[in-house]
């Protein structure tokens, strides 16, 4: 299965946006686990907050902020119960009202009503890691107030979540993973050591799987094709996505128990590969 160039970005692209936004709008806990809560800060003061001059007058009793969200999920379905779509230009959704700092009235954050963004926006981590979140900041009303006037706005931002940092060879995220959620593999041919596998071409670098299910014998999967070529992210960064139990095309009630990943290249029979790196499956 390949996937979109964005792997390498989950682990080791340390930056927070795709538009340089390292202080005046930022996610904290940084790095940050879309898979855990986190709050999004925006100070209207920032440079980094674009074109945030008609939200100056904000104040949280008569006149807070709220946020408009849409990429990666506009359409986003109700979070234990409460409604996360934005509502109407002209009257925002209150379960998006911001919150402003206590001791800063020009930084003001939102908790995602205190769920991941995963949930909060039922997308999966990859695409946060990828491209981020689209939004802006305005009033209850974006609206001009009056013919001439602005709308009651910031300009459209992006933020990109930091990834959480991992420097080995091959990397999974998150460490131990759960067989029907999405699971990344990235792999560093820069830093490998079997001098045989080195400086792969984008095309040439192959993955396969030892692993077992219901705690029986292993099943060793490996194959020739485009499901087991890995996706090149350039500087020798290579990446793998999936949901395990489609994935192996596990049978409903079957539990993925333990699983190992070897890298290697054509001819994938025959060395040279990796030593095993064994990954952990969850259990819920």
């Amino acid at each position: 299965m390949k996937t979109p160039s964005y792997l390498i970005a989950l682990f080791l692209l340390m930056v927070t946006t795709t538009l340089g936004y390292t202080q005046g709008v930022y996610f904290d806990p940084s790095p940050t686990d879309v898979t855990a809560p986190a709050r999004l800060y925006v100070d209207i003061t920032s440079g980094d907050c674009v074109a945030c001059e008609a939200l100056q007058d904000a104040d949280p009793e008569t006149n807070p902020l709220y946020l408009w969200a849409w990429n990666p999920n506009e359409s986003r379905p109700p979070v234990n119960g409460d409604e996360v779509t934005n509502g109407e230009w002209t009257s925002s959704n209150e379960n998006l009202k911001m919150t402003q700092d206590p001791d800063n009235p020009n930084l003001w954050y939102f908790d995602f009503l205190d769920v991941s963004l995963v949930e909060f926006y039922n997308t999966p981590a990859s695409v946060f890691y990828a491209d981020g979140i689209d939004f802006l900041v305005k009033e209850k009303s974006g609206a001009s107030p009056a013919e001439g006037e602005p709308e009651q706005k910031s300009g459209d931002m992006n933020i990109v979540p930091e990834p959480l940092g991992c420097f080995d060879k091959v990397c999974p995220f998150p460490t131990t993973f759960f067989q029907d959620e999405y699971f990344f593999i990235t792999y560093n041919n820069a830093i490998e050591n079997i001098s045989s596998l080195q400086n792969l071409g984008p095309d040439e670098c192959l993955i396969w799987f030892r692993y077992r299910v219901n705690g029986g014998s292993p099943i060793l999967l490996q194959e020739e094709s485009e499901k087991f070529t890995m996706s090149y992210d350039g500087e020798g960064q290579f990446s793998l996505s999936m949901i395990p139990e489609d994935y192996f095309e596990l049978a409903e009630g079957d539990i993925l128990t333990s699983m190992e990943v070897y890298i290697t290249k054509s001819p994938i029979q025959a060395p040279p590969f990796t030593s095993p790196i064994a990954l952990t499956p969850g259990c819920e």
